[in-house]
């Protein structure tokens, strides 16, 4: 770490408390994207740290934290917390209603205009590719063998995909 922060130091002019500073919100934020991964997931996230009482700090969060962070959650006590917490535990526990969903059935989904008008552009970009037009194959791709798809993937991905 502090032969990194020294390369920082010398070579891109980088202070080391602002890449320490850096560092620890951008490590915070994926923790707490960690809590959510899927639509219907929720969580909560507990920025416990005194230091996130601070604009400077706070404001180097990402927007989609920082929303959350209202001037009425911050420096709150334990028990106004866990009140808090247990508030909106009992509130996503309840079903949704139809009013809250945002989820368009695959006929509202057709028969709405915005679809419909993405859906004609996406085909009249795909049929007008010179490729596609031509009938070629692409480059890479041999005539007699299928398309293939590459798909990236950490080593814990595969390790899942395999067991």
């Amino acid at each position: 770490l502090r032969a990194r922060l020294e390369f920082l130091r010398d070579t891109c002019a980088i202070d080391e408390a602002d890449f320490l500073t850096f560092d620890a919100i951008r490590q915070a934020a994926q923790c707490a994207g960690r809590v959510i991964r899927g639509k219907t997931d929720y969580g909560i996230v507990v920025f416990a740290d005194k230091r996130y009482n601070r604009a400077d700090k706070r404001d180097k969060l990402p927007g989609w934290i920082r929303q959350f962070i209202t001037d009425g959650s911050l420096n709150l006590s334990s028990d106004l917390a866990m009140h808090r917490a247990r508030q909106f535990l009992r509130k996503m526990a309840q079903p949704a209603t139809t009013a809250e969903t945002v989820s368009l059935d695959f006929e509202q989904l057709r028969r709405s205009n915005a679809y419909v008008a993405s859906a004609a552009t996406a085909t009249a970009a795909i049929t007008s590719h010179p490729l596609q037009a031509t009938g070629q194959q692409l480059p890479d791709q041999p005539a007699d063998q299928p398309e293939r798809f590459a798909v990236e993937m950490d080593e814990a991905e595969a390790m899942e995909i395999a067991v």
